[in-house]
């Protein structure tokens, strides 16, 4: 199983692009699975418009979110590790799970950068791929390549290359 985080500061763009992400490699005949940490303190909601909720209607085979020692199947995580949460997708088969958040964590990443004040981000995480920006980045310093919110479409190109080779 292939694993693929979006990281980002709140309201970046993490969820809109996890979804397309979700729909896109859906679209291409993968099995793809998601998992959102919560970042914003306490237990996920469990109501209609949640960003899980979303996730699961751009496609993904099992949508969880987790935060707060809740995973959202009902599932308590208090004494759960995230290897065992994703131990839990592997059982389905899973060709690619898009992980949202967890910018801790050292898997493949692609990074959202809204501000400025987001370009502090590439020095705090590990392993990243690409970047998606709103703003103009001196593309010399980065060893990754840089995608504009503007031309997704480049992005998408490169990122089946990246997931399918």
């Amino acid at each position: 199983m292939r694993i693929l985080q979006v990281v980002g500061y709140k309201n970046s763009g993490k969820t809109t692009l996890t979804s397309q992400l979700i729909n896109y490699f859906t679209n291409k005949g993968l099995k793809v699975a998601s998992l959102k940490h919560h970042g914003h303190g306490g237990k996920p909601k469990l109501a209609d418009g949640t960003d899980s909720e979303k996730h699961r209607a751009s496609g993904s085979l099992l949508a969880g979110v987790d935060g707060g020692g809740v995973f959202q199947l009902t599932m308590s995580t208090d004494s759960i590790s995230f290897d065992q949460l994703v131990a839990f997708y592997q059982v389905l088969s899973v060709d690619l799970l898009v992980v949202e958040g967890y910018k801790s964590l050292d898997f493949d990443k692609i990074i959202m950068i809204k501000e400025e004040k987001d370009l502090s981000l590439l020095e705090q995480v590990s392993n990243v791929q690409a970047v998606i920006t709103s703003i103009p980045i001196e593309e010399n310093n980065l060893a990754h390549p840089i995608f504009y919110n503007s031309d997704r479409q480049k992005f998408f190109e490169w990122m089946e290359s990246f997931i399918l080779s």
